[in-house]
C-alpha cells in the first residue's frame, strides 16, 4: 500500500513538472510594444509601435535582417540604371498573400499609390518625394496614376526617380508605407481590409486578433515564401505603456521581451538580470520642439534662452543614467558620412554663465521677475520621459521660467503635435543611421514631423542638394550646413541621445543589437 501511495506521488510530481520541462507544440513569443497602435494599415502608419507589427505582417520589396540591414524581401533581385534614375525589381515567383493569392507588381503599384494619395494622408510620403511626380500627387496637382511606378509584368516592378538616392532602398525595407496592398482584398473590403479576419499579408505572419488595449495576435503565415525558416508560430503584442508594470510582467515570465524599462531600475535590473537587461547604441534623438506659430516662441532669443538653461550632462548622467549621451546636434553621433557642424556654441560654457545669458536674453525679450515666461510643457508618459521633463522644468525655473507639466499617452501626445495643439513639447525620433532622415525633421515640406512648423528656405535648399548629391563626402557637408542653420536659430532643442533599452528573456535567441532597434519576430526563436 505504501508503494502504491509512493507511485501516486511520483506520478503527481511528474504531471506537475513535465509541462515545464518539455517544449510546447507551438512556439509563442510575447512582446511588450510600449503603446497601443492607431492603425495596422501600412499606408497610414506613424509610430514605431505600428512599424514593429507591420514589419512582422508584411514584406516590402526589401526586408530587414536580424541586424536591421536591408536584404531581399518580396523582390528577389533588383537592378539600378547607370544614371541611378530607374530601379527595376524582380518579384519572387513564389510570393503569396496569406490567403494563397500571388503577390504581383500590381499590388506594389497599388501600395505606393495609396501611400502618396492625399486622401490617405500617409505620414512619411515626404520621404518618397524622390520618386517621379510623388510631390505633385501628394499635393493634389497630379492623380496617383501618374506616380513614377509601374508594373512591367506580373513579377516586374519599376520605380522611376527624379534624382539618384542613397536612402531609397533602405526605406523600401523599413517603412511600411512602401509595402504592397492586396488589390484583390481592397477591391472588396475597402478601408475595412485591415481588420482581423479580413486582412491578408505577405510577410511571415498574419493577423488573427486585435483586442484594443489588451493584445494583438499574429500567427505564422504558412504561405510565406520562407515559412520553413520561421521558428515562432504565434506572436502576441501587448501595449506596455506603464514601464514599471511591464517590468513586473517580465519578471513573472508573462513577457518574453519589452522595448523599455524605467531608467531608475537600471542598476537593480543589471544586477539581478544581467543577461536579460539590454542597453544598446541607438540611432535616435530626444528633443524639445516649439510651436513656432506662438508669438512667444517665434522669438529666437526665447528659444535660445530655454536651450541654454538645460544641463544636458546632468540629465544623462544623473536623471536617466542608462548610458545616454548629451545631444548638441540633430544628427546622432556615429552616423556614417556625416560630421556635425559643432557640439553647440555653448557646450563648453559653465552652467552659471549659461544661466546668466539665458536671463539676459529673456529680459531682452520682455520677460523677468515681474513678467515671467509662462507656458505648458507637454511630455509623453513613461518614467524616463517624466524624469527628464521634471528636470528640464526645474532647470528652466532656475532662470525665471514658469513651465507647467502636462503628460499624455503617446498616441495622444503625437496626435496633438501633428495638429499643432501644443506650446512646447518633448519628442523623439528614430530612423536608420543616415543624416537625411534627421535633417528631414525640419524641412518645411515635412508636414507630419516638423511639428513646430519652422521654415527656412536655405535649410530646404541645402537638404534638397544633399538628397541629390551622390558623392558621400559632399552630401554629408551639405547636411551639416543645413543642420548649422537650424541649430543657430534654435529651431528645436536637442537634449539627449537615448540608448535602446530592452528586457529580453534569456530563452529568446536571435536578438541582435542594431542602431535602428529592428527586431523582427521571424529572426527570433524560443529555446526553453
Amino acid at each position: 500500500m505504501a508503494l502504491i501511495r509512493l507511485a501516486r506521488r511520483i506520478a503527481l510530481a511528474l504531471a506537475v513538472l513535465l509541462p515545464l520541462a518539455l517544449p510546447s507544440a507551438a512556439s509563442e513569443l510575447r512582446r511588450g510594444n510600449l503603446a497601443e497602435p492607431d492603425t495596422l494599415d501600412p499606408a497610414k502608419w506613424f509610430t514605431t509601435y505600428e512599424a514593429n507589427i507591420l514589419n512582422d505582417l508584411f514584406n516590402g520589396l526589401l526586408q530587414l535582417d536580424a541586424k536591421g540591414e536591408p536584404i531581399p524581401g518580396a523582390a528577389e533581385s533588383w537592378t539600378v540604371s547607370d544614371d541611378g534614375l530607374l530601379i527595376t525589381f524582380k518579384l519572387r515567383a513564389d510570393g503569396k498573400w496569406s490567403d494563397g493569392a500571388p503577390v504581383t507588381a500590381d499590388d506594389f503599384v497599388l501600395g505606393f499609390r495609396r501611400s502618396f494619395d492625399p486622401k490617405t494622408a500617409s505620414a512619411y510620403a515626404n520621404f518618397g518625394y524622390v520618386i517621379v511626380n510623388a510631390r505633385d500627387v501628394v499635393e493634389g496637382r497630379k492623380p496617383p496614376e501618374e506616380l513614377g511606378v509601374r508594373a512591367v509584368d506580373a513579377l516586374t516592378f519599376e520605380v522611376r526617380l527624379n534624382e539618384p538616392s542613397q536612402t531609397i532602398l533602405p526605406l523600401f525595407a523599413r517603412y511600411p508605407n512602401f509595402f504592397p496592398s492586396p488589390a484583390h482584398v481592397l477591391s472588396k473590403e475597402g478601408d475595412a481590409w485591415v481588420q482581423p479576419g479580413k486582412m491578408v499579408s505577405n510577410g511571415p505572419y498574419r493577423l488573427v486578433e486585435w483586442v484594443p488595449q489588451d493584445r494583438i495576435t499574429l500567427e505564422k503565415n504558412p504561405n510565406y515564401f520562407d515559412a520553413a525558416n520561421v521558428a515562432i508560430d504565434k506572436v502576441f503584442y501587448y501595449p506596455t505603456d506603464d514601464d514599471t508594470a511591464a517590468v513586473k510582467r517580465f519578471r513573472a515570465g508573462e513577457l518574453d521581451m519589452n522595448g523599455r524599462f524605467p531608467p531608475s531600475l537600471y542598476p537593480s535590473l543589471k544586477r539581478e538580470l544581467p543577461g536579460e537587461t539590454r542597453t544598446d547604441p541607438a540611432s535616435w534623438i530626444g528633443y524639445i520642439v516649439f510651436n513656432h506659430a506662438d508669438p512667444r516662441f517665434a522669438d529666437a532669443r526665447v528659444r535660445r534662452a530655454l536651450s541654454l538653461a538645460i544641463d544636458r550632462e546632468t540629465i544623462v548622467k544623473r536623471v536617466l543614467a542608462n548610458g545616454e549621451l548629451p545631444a548638441w546636434s540633430m544628427v546622432p553621433p556615429g552616423t556614417a558620412n556625416f560630421t556635425s557642424s559643432g557640439a553647440g556654441d555653448f557646450s563648453a560654457m559653465p552652467m552659471p554663465q549659461r544661466q546668466a545669458e539665458a536671463r539676459r536674453l529673456l529680459a531682452e525679450a520682455g520677460y523677468g521677475p515681474g513678467n515671467p515666461l509662462t507656458f505648458t510643457f507637454m511630455h509623453r508618459i513613461g518614467e524616463a520621459n517624466k524624469r527628464a521633463a521634471l528636470a528640464v522644468v526645474d532647470m528652466w525655473r532656475s532662470v525665471g521660467v514658469d513651465a507647467r507639466l502636462e503628460a499624455n499617452e503617446v498616441k495622444i501626445h503625437y496626435a496633438r503635435l501633428r495638429e499643432k495643439q501644443f506650446e512646447v513639447a518633448d519628442a523623439g525620433f528614430s530612423a536608420q543611421p543616415d543624416a537625411e532622415y534627421f535633417i528631414y525633421l525640419l524641412r518645411s515640406d515635412s508636414t507630419e514631423v516638423n511639428f513646430g512648423g519652422w521654415k527656412n528656405a536655405e535649410y530646404d535648399r541645402l537638404a534638397d542638394a544633399g538628397n541629390r548629391e551622390r558623392d558621400l563626402t559632399k552630401r554629408g557637408a551639405l547636411y551639416a550646413a543645413a543642420e548649422k542653420i537650424a541649430l543657430d536659430d534654435t529651431a528645436l532643442i536637442p537634449v539627449y541621445i537615448p540608448v535602446n533599452r530592452a528586457l529580453v528573456q534569456n530563452w529568446v535567441a536571435g536578438y541582435e543589437p542594431n542602431l535602428g532597434d529592428a527586431h523582427l519576430s521571424r529572426w527570433l526563436s524560443i529555446t526553453r
